[in-house]
């Protein structure tokens, strides 16, 4: 085919007798145009190409940075409102509005529409609220992790110096408070059958392998007078225990037993933030109470303490009296709602024209304070529940800040090419925390101890 063109290409045509056959080179320019102009049409699209790259790449690192700055402010507005905690903590009425800070800014960091919704008029007609480049806000309420057991409490167990509750040692209240979470026949197939790594112990030894990872000593917590010897340096990728404060909870994978099945049932219960005891104001997690329970009974052989179904409704009931209404300034506020929680929850109830006092009342229709006609109570130490357990203001505060811009590209019928640019900072707040890079002292306590951006 190619000889039959070159052929036609280069064959002289004329008027008279059959024209004798031109050079070889004859018609080449032709040819020469035809590649030049290939090649051009092969550039041009390639710089057509990585111009419209180069175009989309530039706007998506125009919204990288805008709801980078976005999930800033979002924070910073978190801090405001924790601040205005702290201040609320100290007077005689106080209010949790952490636990609202998702719907306080609305004002400053939602869509127009949602504005309007959360303060009744229109955006535009006040400087100052929402954000002309995207929205920004808080994953739900400011939570806190004072509802956890903080596992860097461990670094105070060897010394001589560490401080003191009742007779009770950060030692003995850590180990208590691990033994004590591990404690209930629900969690035996843990602990009867071998980790991931076929790594066989029992609930003290686990209690004891976190500890043994963490604190600042080579003495083993579980048996007094041998070395901390759980075999991490003979593993396929070998190390050595810590022996520092951790600076996430993911760490704790790191120690013996801590498999995924261990991570799903108590990783939740762990911290590595706040003080070295559980806020009874701020806990939640059913499995915590019931462990706090068990450890403060002022007899431990009561049928709500033997009888894991029944303490397990009542640390239920407990973990529901903030939705009562019912808040624990006091650890002797504790004790007497655990003492008998159908009398403190039937006095809420009464009051029914409230929010808290409209689900009390549910729960004394429903029956929620009893079981087979019997009402559930316990009676608690004082002293062995302040030796585990605090009450009052929060310490620290968890804020998941984000900022999102919508991509504008759009298609024919309007809706967006791309997905929005979202950027999330995950922050921990301690109020204990004095900022040592201020740059003008004094200071207020409180700083941030954790950031991740994602």
């Amino acid at each position: 085919m190619m000889k039959k063109l070159w052929r036609f290409l280069t064959i002289e045509r004329g008027k008279g007798a059959r024209a004798a056959p031109r050079r070889p080179q004859g018609g080449i320019a032709l040819i020469m145009v035809m590649i030049a102009i290939a090649i051009t049409l092969v550039i041009t699209t390639d710089f057509g190409t990585s111009t419209n790259i180069d175009t989309l790449a530039s706007a998506n690192y125009r919204d990288q940075m805008r709801s980078h700055f976005l999930a800033r402010s979002s924070l910073d507005l978190a801090e405001l409102i924790i601040r205005l905690q702290q201040r609320i903590d100290g007077m005689k009425q106080k209010i949790q509005i952490t636990d609202f800070a998702d719907s306080v800014m609305l004002a400053f960091c939602g869509s127009p529409e949602e504005i309007q919704g959360a303060l009744g008029m229109p955006a535009d007609l006040m400087k100052g609220l929402g954000a002309d480049i995207g929205t920004c806000g808080v994953q739900g309420s400011i939570k806190t992790d004072d509802d956890k057991i903080n596992l860097n409490c461990a670094t105070q167990v060897s010394t001589s110096t560490a401080p003191t509750t009742n007779g009770q040692t950060p030692k003995t209240t850590l180990q208590a408070a691990l033994e004590g979470l591990m404690y209930f026949p629900a969690y035996d197939p843990v602990f009867d059958e071998p980790d991931a790594e076929n790594y066989r112990r029992d609930r003290s030894t686990q209690a004891a392998a976190l500890i043994d990872y963490i604190d600042t000593d080579t003495m083993r917590v579980h048996d007094r007078g041998t070395t901390e010897d759980y075999g991490y340096e003979s593993l396929k990728d070998p190390y050595r225990a810590k022996n520092y404060p951790l600076d996430t909870i993911g760490e704790i994978k790191q120690i013996r037993g801590v498999d995924d099945r261990f991570w799903a049932l108590f990783g939740g219960a762990f911290t590595v933030y706040g003080g070295c005891k559980t806020n009874l104001s701020a806990i939640t997690d059913t499995q915590l109470i019931a462990a706090i329970l068990m450890l403060s009974a002022k007899d431990p052989n009561d049928p709500v303490v033997v009888n894991p179904a029944k303490l397990f409704e009542l640390a239920t009931l407990v973990a529901r009296a903030r939705e009562f209404g019912m808040s624990f300034a006091k650890t002797s506020d504790f004790v007497s709602f655990v003492k008998d929680p159908s009398a403190a929850v039937g006095a809420l109830a009464s009051n029914s024209s409230t929010v808290g006092g409209a689900q009390a009342s549910q729960a004394v229709s429903t029956g929620a304070l009893g079981t087979g006609g019997q009402k559930l109570g316990l009676v608690l130490d004082q002293a062995k529940l302040d030796s585990i357990a605090s009450a009052g203001a929060r310490r620290t505060y968890r804020v998941e800040a984000w900022g999102e811009v919508e991509s504008k590209q759009k298609q024919a019928d309007g809706s967006p090419v791309f997905p929005p640019v979202r950027s999330t900072i995950h922050g921990v707040w301690d109020t204990k925390v004095v900022n040592q890079n201020a740059r003008k002292p004094p200071v207020p306590n409180g700083a941030w101890v954790f950031l991740r951006e994602e």
